[in-house]
């Protein structure tokens, strides 16, 4: 067996077949094993063994059979290690091409057997209160995944290789993701281009390989192709609009995105897109001398940000629909301090605080900021928690970033419960069922495996799911406790009960008897965002959507508290505007949340939920009395006066607040002014009064508001990162990168630059 003298680097070595097989992480080491190949053709014929080994051990096992275990068997493979360490603790012992074989086919045979199935009860079957806990589990259906149309393959004309690059010279940022990955991570655009490139290892031009068509950036790139840094690109002398690309195998894909083709994919990503999302009518300007008062619910929904920025990282503008104002303002944690007194001493659930500033984007209008700050509960005096998960568990969720989000969502609330707690699990797809009864949630093991073992397949009746779900909660329900059904599906619900009004009623009727619904949106492509908002609104309960593990923690760890529970519900706004003061009124989003003026008196109508801890905020432009603005108006009233302008106060508007506590009917009322005098200029203006103002800018740059004036991407970014402050979890930061990105993605869609 010939030895690499130099790096005293075997075909035996254990690191060959890591690096064949994708599992060398380091890139120290990574480079080091890439260099003693480079010189050795009997280490470069050891990596394609492998290669070609574990291809066909793959091909051929598809095929196989799991092998029928007994129950004993199946409940030792459960208890069994992760396979992530136990492949690791495998893969230190090979040495060599037999030994890696067998390992490969343990490896491989394990994971099947270890998916093993769990039977479940339907709704028609026996009583709840008789149902055994083990052996519990959906039904094992084969998933059924939607895909994108084909797009059509051409070849270049040329594969130049770039001259006058020593190989093993330039600076990499790192391993490629392999094409899967990238699909999965939507973090490219699919090219009409796969571009076979030269048959030996080292530097490409991108222009070369695209025959010269590739003039903007890569979008993606396929498996073993690393993009070369700027400053590399900048040392070899490359031109203007290409990229450097380093093949760290011969004959390696290349997927390439160039401007021509760009609007051709994006033509047919929107052919396949199915997402909905009802519309929007933006409000516009009133005349308090029209309608001096603007009421409406308050919404701590934050689904619609983390649904526009994964539609900004997958590399796609949100439609305008998609975009709700007030939800991407109140994603965000504020530093507005929360009530002194507490209930027991007379305080009120929350506390209520207002400033004004000038608006960013026309500065002779001013922008009110009114915001509720909800008592920040310990966790220790939370109440006690009777839980329903609902999972859809039909094909549209088997996605990587659907079913296997929930589960990691799901156990990360699992872990924060204790024997106080209740959780139970009622999944759906073709027909409804009990994974898991109601048990305390200190029996992690049984929960964990309920959800370990959830797979996906089959069509949607969520109506039936919803139903047998809300039954398992009554007949669990705990009296002054939180009694929920938490429901994570992509909303695509078609068969059985899928009509939007039925499906709101029963959430609605469900409300009134004490157990809300809360609903966390996952997946993309056919995601229903307009039938989950309708729910949550009607269920009282919270709106989220779930795009990554990041998001998960946010929902589950930094606000749970804020999402679980409530310190008070059907919270209404009502501002009347004094006429001699304010010309004009605008309030920014919240246009599926607005409410008649008599609906603010009436305890019968209800409105949004507030939790502990939570930052609710409002927005409203201001046209000051000193600005004249073409309004339309209305005739003179003959039997009852409309209210004087030339009766001034220094009061512009009065905000009034009506809450209810959880557990009463009866609503309390709270009222503060606002006055003329007290507007700073907008640098002046408080951190979170200046973000909120960035933020709404964001979505009305986004909606393409006619409101909006000049104001530019760059205008908005240098606001964001004026005003991040404390940033707590790094939410503000990421707000500046993703106006950076729709920023870019304005840019490439305009017309004039294609």
């Amino acid at each position: 067996m010939k030895e690499n003298q130099e790096m005293n680097f075997s075909e035996n070595d254990p690191r060959l077949t890591a690096y064949a097989l994708g599992e060398i992480e380091d890139v120290k080491e990574r480079k080091e094993i890439e260099a003693a190949i480079a010189e050795s053709p009997e280490l470069q014929k050891a990596v394609e063994d492998i290669r070609m080994m574990g291809a066909l051990l793959e091909e051929s096992l598809e095929a196989e059979t799991a092998p029928d275990l007994s129950e004993f068997e199946k409940e030792k493979l459960t208890q069994d290690k992760p396979l992530v360490s136990r492949k690791k603790s495998i893969r230190d012992r090979i040495f060599s091409l037999p030994v890696m074989s067998a390992a490969a086919a343990v490896i491989i045979v394990t994971f099947i057997m270890v998916q093993v199935p769990i039977s479940i009860i339907t709704s028609d079957g026996p009583d709840l209160d008789d149902i055994a806990v083990s052996d519990l589990g959906p039904p094992e259906i084969e998933a059924q995944p939607l895909a994108p149309p084909p797009l059509p393959q051409e070849k270049p004309a040329s594969n130049r290789r770039l001259k006058d690059v020593k190989e093993g010279t330039g600076k990499s940022s790192g391993p490629a993701p392999s094409l899967a990955e990238a699909e999965a991570q939507h973090v490219y655009e699919l090219s009409p281009f796969a571009v076979e490139a030269s048959d030996e290892k080292g530097y490409m031009s991108s222009n070369a390989l695209a025959g010269g068509r590739l003039n903007t950036d890569i979008k993606n790139i396929g498996s073993s192709v690393s993009v070369v840094t700027q400053d590399f690109m900048e040392d070899v002398g490359a031109a203007d609009g290409d990229h450097l690309l380093y093949l760290e195998e011969p004959k390696a894909e290349i997927y390439l995105a160039d401007s021509a083709a760009r609007k051709d994919i994006r033509r047919q990503r929107e052919d396949w897109n199915t997402e909905q999302y009802d519309s929007i009518e933006e409000s516009e300007f009133r005349s308090p001398l029209v309608a001096p008062l603007s009421t409406f619910s308050i919404d701590v929904d934050t689904a619609s940000y983390s649904n526009v920025r994964r539609l900004l990282n997958s590399g796609v503008l949100p439609p305008a629909n998609a975009v709700r104002i007030e939800e991407l303002i109140n994603y965000f944690p504020y530093a507005d301090k929360p009530p002194t007194k507490s209930l027991e001493e007379g305080g009120d659930p929350f506390a209520v605080h207002m400033d004004q500033t000038v608006a960013p984007w026309n500065d002779s209008n001013h922008l009110l900021r009114i915001a509720l700050k909800g008592y920040e509960m310990p966790w220790e005096e939370r109440p006690a928690s009777n839980l329903v998960f609902l999972l859809d568990v039909s094909g549209s969720m088997s996605d990587h970033n659907k079913l296997p989000l929930v589960q990691k969502s799901m156990n990360m609330l699992v872990n924060k419960l204790d024997d106080r707690d209740r959780v139970a699990i009622v999944v759906y797809a073709g027909a409804s069922g009990l994974v898991l009864p109601s048990t305390t949630a200190n029996n992690r093991e049984t929960i964990e495996h309920a959800i370990r073992n959830l797979s996906a397949g089959g069509s949607t009746n969520a109506g039936a799911g919803i139903e047998l779900a809300y039954k398992v909660a009554r007949q669990n329900f705990i009296k002054e406790g939180n009694n929920r059904v938490i429901l994570c599906t992509d909303g695509d619900f078609n068969v059985g009960r899928t009509d939007r009004g039925s499906l709101t009623a029963e959430a609605e009727a469900q409300a009134e008897k004490g157990v809300s619904l809360t609903i966390l949106g996952f997946g993309m492509g056919n995601y229903k965002d307009g039938m989950l908002e309708a729910l949550s609104n009607k269920g009282k309960g919270s709106y989220a959507y779930i795009d990554t593990e990041h998001e998960a923690r946010k929902v589950f760890l930094q606000d749970l508290a804020s999402n679980l529970f409530k310190i008070a519900k059907d919270v209404k706004i009502q501002v009347e505007f004094n006429p001699a003061e304010v010309t004009a009124y605008r309030l920014i989003g919240y246009e599926n949340r607005r409410l008649k003026a008599e609906d603010f008196n009436n305890d019968k109508k209800k409105a949004g939920d507030i939790g502990p801890g939570h930052s609710v905020v409002a927005l409203y432009e201001i046209v000051p009395e000193s600005v004249e603005m073409g309004l339309p108006v209305v005739d003179g009233l003959k039997y009852q006066s409309i209210p004087r302008k030339d009766v001034r106060s220094n009061e512009v508007a009065t905000v009034k607040l009506r809450y209810k506590l959880p557990e009463a009917d009866e609503s309390k009322l709270i009222t503060h002014s606002v006055g003329s005098d007290n507007v700073v200029s907008f640098n002046s203006a408080p951190e979170d009064l200046r973000f909120s103002a960035g933020v709404a800018a964001f979505g009305m740059k986004l909606r393409k508001s006619r409101n909006l004036g000049e104001i530019e991407f760059a205008e908005i970014e240098q606001i964001a990162t004026g005003a991040i402050g404390q940033d707590p979890g790094g939410h503000r930061s990421e707000f500046a990168g993703l106006v950076r990105k729709a920023a870019e993605l304005f840019r490439i869609s305009s017309p004039d630059k294609e």
